[in-house]
């Protein structure tokens, strides 16, 4: 692909809140985490987004110290299930910019999932190379994802908790 063709990022974490995913593509601080971030080469904005669903399964694992240690979102395709995952059309080149900035390397988020075609783009996400053990999210991240779901991808309150609760196998959090 070249750096300015058009695909969509499917996202599942912290990036389905927009202004957490905005400091990916144009840089500074982010008030989720408190972390500064360089942003993408090219820091044109996204020009679309939308919210599908994809089989698959959310888990939890690895440490994140920018989230204190706890687990973060990943993706196993492998799995059976349904993951909630919002769609930004960018371009190729900040696709890449943001695996970086996310961490490309096989125990971060090395592994490109092509998932299809959305209006003839093609649609990717990444994840581990290799399923982590379980560590469950801050209460913090759990709930910008959450805020994520509710406020971005339209999914009510109570689905959301559900579903996020399906994720946390060995600890139930308070989701509000």
């Amino acid at each position: 692909m070249k750096t300015n063709d058009k695909v969509w990022y499917a996202c599942y974490g912290s990036n389905l809140k927009a202004k957490r995913f905005e400091c990916y593509i144009i840089g500074g601080y982010c008030p989720c985490n408190g972390k500064y971030y360089r942003g993408c080469t090219d820091k044109t904005m996204w020009t679309e987004s939308k919210t599908r669903n994809f089989n698959g399964e959310l888990y939890f694992g690895n440490e994140s110290r920018t989230w204190g240690g706890n687990g973060v979102a990943y993706y196993d395709p492998e799995k059976t299930g349904t993951v909630i995952m919002r769609l930004y059309l960018i371009t190729w080149g900040q696709l890449l910019d943001v695996q970086k900035q996310e961490g490309k390397t096989s125990s971060w988020y090395g592994r490109l999932v092509p998932l299809g075609n959305e209006d003839g783009i093609p649609v990717y996400t990444f994840t581990s190379d290799f399923r982590h053990e379980f560590n469950p999210p801050s209460e913090k991240y759990l709930g910008v994802i959450r805020d994520g779901l509710v406020n971005e991808c339209g999914v009510s309150e109570n689905e959301a908790d559900v579903y996020l609760a399906s994720a946390l196998v060995e600890k139930q959090f308070d989701l509000r």
